[in-house]
């Protein structure tokens, strides 16, 4: 890692900038992730092609800003859609707000159309997802159809419940979280909030209670290709609109992040994408990671 940052700071916030430029889009989310950190961290930034920002004041190691910035302005911001997707495996609404504000800054953009939360508390790393994770997709679902593997693994969709893996405590956990981003809403800086993985159960129990109710949600297929009837009918009956991902719900593992930063943890990830309105052109894709040193000296 840059050696001014592991001496310098506690948290950082590390920023891939628009991988799209380096070739690493359109691919495994946690493969990207990787290797965007992977290119950020260990480049040599005293070599002219390489374009790593070193922002001493806050504590950011930002790869290519000027070729963001680049993108985000050729257009209007009318012009484009800014969708996030932040992933949280611990509960903390600092690390929420923490994401929220690195988002809006790096972007420098007053708000942003859409973020999506995912959070998964018991969320398990026993496998490297950069070699098991599944494609990314953000596709509306279509109706349920019964297919091979929801025939061969009728229980796959219970399996997976988020309400059964988490508990009351991992409900109310993600209230508190999801209340947070409902301020981001309320002060027009976040246009539509989402959910990822919430089983019908748990959805319905966020939607009663929610501020500002959740226009968004995503289900992951990976356990199983048939969405549950229950959440499809909630989300049709709430003028929710249901997508499909491959996210895995521990996007890089502990062991797999030391090894680019030693002695630093991730606190939280986002992955964030710009698309051209008219024409629904991809023109930004990257990702912003928070991470600290647990055990550094005051």
């Amino acid at each position: 890692m840059i050696p001014c940052i592991t001496k310098k700071y506690q948290n950082v916030v590390i920023s891939t900038g628009n991988i799209i430029n380096n070739e690493l889009g359109q691919r495994r989310s946690n493969e990207e992730l990787y290797d965007g950190l992977k290119i950020t961290l260990h480049s040599d930034p005293n070599v002219e092609r390489v374009v790593v920002e070193i922002d001493e004041l806050h504590g950011r190691v930002q790869h290519a800003t000027q070729e963001l910035t680049n993108r985000l302005t050729e257009n209007q911001r009318s012009e484009i859609s800014i969708g996030a997707k932040i992933f949280l495996n611990n509960n903390s609404t600092v690390n929420i707000e923490q994401a929220v504000e690195a988002l809006l800054n790096i972007l420098n953009v007053t708000h942003v159309d859409n973020v999506v939360l995912a959070y998964h508390p018991n969320a398990g790393g026993a496998t490297s997802p950069v070699a098991n994770a599944t494609a990314e997709s953000t596709t509306p679902t279509a109706p349920a159809v019964k297919s091979p593997c929801s025939e061969a693994n009728p229980s796959a969709s219970t399996v997976a419940s988020w309400s059964l893996r988490n508990g009351a405590q991992g409900v109310s956990e993600l209230k508190g979280l999801y209340r947070s981003l409902e301020q981001y809403a309320l002060n027009q800086k976040i246009t539509q909030l989402g959910i990822a993985d919430l089983d019908a159960e748990a959805l319905a129990e966020l939607h009663r209670t929610a501020a500002v109710a959740p226009t968004i949600a995503q289900v992951n297929l990976s356990t199983c290709c048939r969405v549950p009837t229950e959440l499809q009918e909630f989300c049709a009956a709430h003028d929710i609109q249901l997508n499909t991902h491959g996210d895995p719900e521990l996007l890089l593992p502990e062991e797999q992040f030391s090894g680019l930063a030693p002695g630093y943890t991730i606190d939280w990830s986002l992955r964030y994408q710009v698309h051209v309105r008219c024409r629904g052109v991809l023109t930004a894709k990257g990702y912003i990671v928070g991470a600290s040193r647990p055990n550094a000296s005051a």
